[in-house]
């Protein structure tokens, strides 16, 4: 447990980091939002200690760090087991096989990410998040109880 906690929890943290900052320096359009938005919510002193509802004002960095985290997922496949028998086609998978989402891929689809490759921070606006086919369309660090300790 402490592996988890300490490993799991810190890579995922660092790659997110990473690709975020990636892609603001990939996109100077986007970092200047994100700069402006930032200088709006808490001045331009850098000293200014950041607060919780700070973050949480900060809407347009949100998107930049979710369309970030749809293009770069901290963990890309995850590994399931099926509880029950699974129709799929006309194969029946047995209960207790093991199958791999591909969380990268899936972020990639055309049809559930318009335009899939382009960074679109946008894409996650409030109005346009219900654009999404399934509310598991989107899913970086996975779902349900078995989900990232990381996020």
């Amino acid at each position: 447990e402490v592996d988890t906690f300490m490993f799991e929890g810190h890579d995922t943290t660092t790659i997110a980091i990473s690709f975020t900052l990636l892609l603001l320096a990939r996109h100077p359009e986007a970092q200047e939002k994100v700069y402006q938005e930032v200088v709006d919510i808490v001045g331009n002193d850098p000293y200014t200690p950041l607060s919780h509802r700070n973050l949480q004002d900060m809407k347009y960095l949100e998107m930049v760090i979710k369309e970030s985290l749809r293009l770069y997922p901290p963990v890309p496949i995850i590994a399931r087991r099926f509880t029950e028998n699974v129709e799929l086609g006309e194969k029946i998978v047995p209960e207790g096989s093991n199958f791999n989402i591909g969380i990268m891929h899936m972020h990639r689809d055309p049809t559930l990410f318009p335009d899939p490759e382009r960074f679109d921070p946008e894409r996650f606006a409030p109005d346009r998040t219900m654009e999404q086919s399934s509310p598991y369309a989107y899913v970086p660090f996975s779902a349900g109880p078995r989900n990232c300790i990381g996020q």
